[in-house]
């Protein structure tokens, strides 16, 4: 799981969001080993980061790769 919150952190960065942004901090937190978050919490804030993409017309193909790591994380979740 810390790999996945790594790579949404960069794919985050990336998509010009900055350390000031609450997601950036607490998933950096995580990842960190700071704070500890349900895997529910997680998908929930990608599916807000998600959103926020949508409003702003990101390519298909970044949301895409987005919604692969809820699949991901839900199919843990069941282990």
């Amino acid at each position: 799981m810390k790999q996945i919150v790594y790579e949404i952190v960069v794919f985050l960065h990336l998509m010009g969001y900055t350390n000031k942004n609450s997601k950036i901090k607490l998933l950096t937190n995580m990842y960190n080993n700071q704070v500890e978050i349900e895997n529910e919490a997680l998908i929930n804030i990608i599916q807000s980061i998600i959103d926020e993409l949508s409003e702003k017309n990101t390519n298909k193909s970044i949301i895409s790769n987005l919604d692969n790591y809820i699949d991901y994380i839900n199919k843990e979740s069941q282990y």
